[in-house]
């Protein structure tokens, strides 16, 4: 097939480039050419800034797709502007969406099942751990797809991935607590810690995206997509743990800056209520997500029609998480978000250990 990738540099989006390429099919990229590519050789690579209709139109001038994948469009204004300009060139078009156009209602019922992205949205709640802005932009971008399809436009297929993770990962959520352990300080965990989510694997959700080709009862329709396992933080944490303390076992022993494995597999929690940590000057970073996972609620997501449709399954996280974590300690040169303030943290995380202690908690 002809296909023509929107993004093609991200995270999700270079796996999938690599899965479609693998595959055998023709594949084109649009983007803005600001990104290293680490796709295959082989790759047709168009540069144009998605907002530039006058020059996407002529780079696509002549030109018919049998597919398009739009794994950047974030509001409704990017999402039109590709209706028109990709109208009479492609037969179907596949949006890359996400479990936040649920996320921002407060009416959804666990396991979330994909009829339930037009709940009225909630009242505004800039702590919305699945981002209040950027579902509602989501759903938008939804909506003006869903109609392209029900004017016969093209054919229109999604997906909604909940927090994506993995090696390469630009906002290194795992990062967050994966340095935190290895530090040796207490874990600041904001309120019970026992609040169910999902992750999923990046390769999963590229996999699934270039499997959608393959299975023309998934034209219109969209699918929830994410990992088969429920994690609460507090379970999160104690298998990273666990996956940390292995590692360090099996390259023999402390690196700098890191404690004994024995810490690592049982790190010290201490939670702090909710409305006191948001207190907090630490609890906020503008450099990106801080405490990450802390969804503030439950949030399960019904696979049950991916599972019938794609015959999905996904992989282990005690199979991908050493790889992150391998990526993480020895490829990625950056510190977590909020890093800076660990010592804060951990002074606090003291503080509140010792009053909890005062009244025998």
């Amino acid at each position: 097939m002809r296909i023509l990738v929107i993004g093609g540099t991200g995270f999700i989006s270079t796996r999938l480039v690599d899965f479609l390429h693998e595959a055998g099919h023709e594949v084109t990229t649009l983007n803005r050419g600001q990104s290293t590519s680490r796709a295959n050789g082989g790759i047709e690579r168009l540069h144009a800034d998605r907002h530039d209709e006058s020059r996407i139109s002529k780079l696509l001038s002549g030109r018919r797709f049998d597919v398009v994948y739009d794994m950047v469009a974030y509001t409704p204004e990017e999402t039109g502007t590709m209706v028109r300009l990709l109208d009479g060139l492609v037969e179907r078009f596949i949006h890359c969406s996400t479990i936040s156009v649920y996320m921002v209602s407060d009416r959804v019922q666990c396991p979330v099942t994909e009829d339930q992205d037009k709940l009225p949205l909630m009242p505004f709640d800039p702590q919305n751990a699945f981002g209040m802005d950027y579902g509602i932009l989501k759903r938008q971008c939804e909506d003006v797809l869903w109609t392209a399809h029900e004017e016969g436009r093209f054919h229109v297929s999604m997906l909604r991935p909940p927090f994506v993770c993995g090696p390469n990962d630009p906002t290194i959520r795992d990062l967050f607590w994966i340095e935190r352990i290895l530090d040796g300080g207490p874990l600041l965990v904001p309120g019970c810690g026992d609040f169910a989510f999902q992750h999923v694997f990046v390769d999963d959700v590229a996999r699934a995206f270039a499997q959608l080709l393959d299975r023309p009862e998934t034209v219109g329709r969209a699918y929830n997509v994410a990992a088969d396992e429920i994690f609460t933080l507090n379970d999160y944490l104690g298998k990273l743990g666990r996956l940390l303390a292995k590692g360090q076992a099996r390259s023999g022993g402390q690196r700098p800056g890191s404690q004994d494995s024995s810490r690592a597999a049982d790190p010290e929690i201490i939670h702090v209520p909710q409305a006191v940590f948001d207190r907090q000057p630490f609890s906020s970073s503008p450099r990106g997500d801080v405490f990450p996972f802390n969804t503030r609620r439950t949030a399960i997501l019904s696979l049950d029609a991916i599972r019938r449709d794609l015959s999905y399954r996904s992989t282990p996280f005690d199979t991908w998480m050493p790889a992150t974590i391998e990526w993480y300690r020895n490829h990625c040169d950056r510190r977590s978000h909020g890093y800076e303030f660990r010592q804060d943290e951990i002074a606090f995380a003291q503080e509140w250990k010792g009053r909890m202690a005062v009244f025998g908690i």
